[in-house]
């Protein structure tokens, strides 16, 4: 099975997957932001790479 990388017409925008997740969880997008601040998510710019 291959993976192939997501192309630009697959990516969603920060705040469409906070609303999926929002809908998915039944809550609000609201809800959802200050669950991510509380967790204190890195940016994909920190991130740190491990090879598996």
């Amino acid at each position: 099975m291959s993976r192939e990388a997501p192309t630009d017409t697959d990516a969603i925008s920060d705040e469409e997957l906070t609303e999926l997740l929002a809908d998915a969880e039944e809550t609000t997008p609201e809800a959802i932001e200050r669950g991510a601040d509380e967790l204190k998510i890195a940016s994909p710019e920190e991130a740190t790479v491990v090879d598996e």
